[in-house]
């Protein structure tokens, strides 16, 4: 299960303050907890660091591509990573030791920060108001800026919903991805099930589930949510039962009643 600490900061464009606040907060955390190592400015390419620029100087932004800075404000040291970077040094480790700030970036980018190991606390700064909705909402994140939780758009998900997925990381023998080709069959068979007797339910609300309760990635989350995606377009895809769908309709219903 999904351990990490998670806050937020709604910003517009180049908001140098709200980049601050989100700096402020790494370095209240990484003071105060000693398993933590470093702190990380983290974005998509070297060339979206320019506000990070302002607040340490550029010369030293170039600095610690290749190798951590120590400032007055913080007891450890601080590294800039890209997406690519950052990437490779997870490769090799898996021991939560970063706070890691995700400049200027959106759900989507975000998303890739929870799956690596080494992020203890994840805080993401967005470049558009409505830029990290999904990943806040997702994962009940604080707000840096009120000392908030974000809450608003929190739908409650259907219990049958949960029961299904459930039962299908179950008879995928909990291997948690599409790889083997019996689990695929089955993670299909319920997709189509879902769509057929669940239509409310959305791709984003299966991503959910599978990463928040269930512990899959979200590379792997996001396979199963773009099957659901196809079926919502009026396409297709190969694979999984076509019929007898009701069956496992009507036995997640009796579950729910037990």
């Amino acid at each position: 299960m999904n351990s990490k600490t998670r806050y937020y900061a709604d910003a517009y464009g180049p908001d140098t303050k709200a980049l601050a606040e989100c700096i402020r907060k790494a370095f209240e955390l990484a003071d105060s907890d000693d398993e933590v190592e470093r702190v990380v400015l983290y974005s998509y390419t070297k060339n979206n660091f320019m506000q990070v620029d302002k607040i340490f100087g550029a010369d030293n932004v170039t600095q610690m591509f290749s190798c951590p800075m120590k400032f007055n404000e913080c007891t450890k040291p601080i590294k800039c990573a890209t997406e690519i970077t950052y990437k490779k040094e997870c490769e090799y480790r898996n021991t939560p030791k970063d706070v890691v700030i995700c400049c200027h970036m959106d759900s989507k980018a975000v998303f890739k920060v929870d799956d690596y190991m080494t992020a203890k606390y994840i805080i993401a700064l967005s470049w558009t108001m409505e830029g990290l909705k999904k990943w806040k909402t997702r994962w009940y994140a604080k707000n840096v800026l009120e000392s908030k939780t974000d809450k608003s758009s929190k739908c409650e998900i259907n219990p049958i919903l949960q029961i299904a997925l459930r039962e299908m990381d179950n008879r995928m023998f909990n291997s948690k991805n599409l790889i083997h080709s019996d689990d695929e069959e089955t993670c299909k068979t319920y997709i189509r099930t879902i769509h057929k007797y669940l239509p409310e339910v959305m791709p984003s609300d299966i991503e959910d589930i599978l990463v928040t309760e269930l512990g899959w990635e979200n590379r792997n989350s996001s396979e199963v949510g773009e099957l659901l995606q196809r079926l919502k377009n009026g396409r297709t895809f190969k694979g999984g039962q076509k019929t007898y769908l009701k069956e496992y309709y009507n036995h997640w219903k009796q579950e729910l009643n037990n």
